[in-house]
């Protein structure tokens, strides 16, 4: 919360500063944004249910007249309830809500450059069951941080971007359970904050054409948590001195087109995503085991290709038809899947991804958009051990979006 405020409170001293600099004839432009979907999800395993998202921003628009500068700050408010997950590690009860304040400024240089900057704090509260009170999640964060992004307009058909992030992410409520155990509670300091890490995130955008290329390095550091080893340490861990350090590579390529006299258009797009890390798993038989563990090195590295063609048909001027269908395929480096009973095989872990979404949208204003849609997912893994986590399912998700700006 002291974050939050120190962060607040330096957004309102820019904002004012900048606009005092600046104060010609000032051009303010308050703007909302609503998003609305209630819909019921039916998966062939578990039960089905209802499921609500929400998302909703205010901001407000500055632009002093005849000046290069542009001021945007806005709050977002999103929340995410119980439904189908395409991420794996999540579960269909889990619900999200996240808050986040945002302050964004845009210097247009001149006719070919551009500076933008930003300067943000998201809140993310996790819910992991119905009897779990809200800020109480284990994975609980908050993030702060920031952009910058420098860009070039070479030619009405190509334009280049850079983008530099910074964010620090902390979760104040995350414990090493195992760690604390085997301390007998007694130093709970050591297990706390081991998902607190940095992230460092360098982008590369080219828009050429039709075409959009784009290529991020995302770094992540890790402030506490320690590289798991396959011995026993001085200090009777299983963690050395080293740090845990990941590395997520992604490209891609989309290509955007309007067919058919503007009718139609489409989008497909190809990604690649490359993550490295250096951490290691230890697998214990029971919690408290006195076994020598069965040790796992680089259990959480992967590849992931992904490729979807979003679709959608103008049938005059306020109808409109969708489709999307989205392939994905994960495969881990090392990581050895399980067979029903939990028992590791020599096969390595991948995971496939089927997502269709289908949808009938009425536009009666630029303002308002009302779509009936339809998702069907399948997920398929040679991983079968789900006594905790769903790997191998089918589902569908119906329901209403309202969307809502101005």
């Amino acid at each position: 919360m002291k974050k939050f405020k120190r962060l607040f409170s330096a957004i309102s001293v820019l904002f004012i500063f900048g606009t005092t600099l600046l104060l010609a004839e000032i051009k303010v432009a308050p703007y909302y944004s609503l998003q609305f979907i209630e819909g019921a999800f039916i998966p062939n395993i578990g039960e089905w249910n209802f499921s609500i998202n929400l998302l909703s921003d205010l901001g407000v628009i500055v632009k002093p007249q005849g000046s290069k500068h542009s001021f945007v700050g806005f709050y977002e408010l999103k929340y995410m309830g119980p439904g189908l997950r395409s991420q794996e590690g999540e579960k269909f009860t889990d619900r999200a809500m996240d808050h986040m304040l945002v302050f964004r400024h845009t210097y247009n240089i001149s006719e070919i450059y551009f500076l933008k900057s930003q300067i943000d704090y998201m809140k993310e509260y996790k819910r992991t069951g119905t009897n779990e009170v809200w800020g109480t999640g284990l994975y609980d964060f908050s993030r702060t941080g920031g952009l910058v992004s420098f860009g070039r307009k070479f030619s009405d058909k190509l334009s280049v971007a850079i983008t530099e992030q910074y964010h620090f992410l902390d979760f104040p409520n995350y414990t090493d359970l195992f760690a604390e155990f085997q301390s007998g509670g007694e130093n709970l300091e050591s297990s706390t904050g081991k998902q607190n890490h940095r992230l460092y995130q360098t982008g590369v955008s080219v828009d050429y054409y039709a075409n959009r290329f784009t290529f991020d390095i995302i770094l992540q550091n890790y402030i506490k948590q320690k590289v798991t080893v396959e011995t026993v340490q001085l200090d009777g861990t299983y963690y050395s001195s080293a740090l845990q350090k990941d590395t997520i590579i992604t490209f891609a390529d989309g290509y955007k087109q309007k067919l058919f006299e503007d009718k139609v258009d489409i989008e497909p797009t190809l990604s690649y995503k490359i993550k490295s890390s250096n951490q290691n798993y230890l697998h214990f038989k029971t919690v408290g085991s006195t076994e020598t563990p069965t040790y796992y090195s680089d259990y959480y590295s992967y590849n992931e290709l992904s490729f979807s063609v979003p679709l959608a048909f103008m049938l005059g001027e306020k109808w409109e038809v969708s489709s999307s269908p989205l392939f994905g395929i994960k495969t881990y480096s090392k990581r050895q899947t399980r067979d029903g009973d939990g028992n590791y095989t020599n096969e390595k872990q991948k995971n496939n991804l089927f997502l269709l979404n289908s949808g009938f949208t009425f536009k009666p204003n630029a303002v308002t958009r009302t779509t009936l849609f339809y998702v069907f997912q399948v997920q398929s893994s040679n991983m079968k051990f789900e006594k905790y986590l769903p790997y191998n399912y089918s589902a569908s998700y119906i329901g209403i979006k309202f969307d809502y700006s101005y």
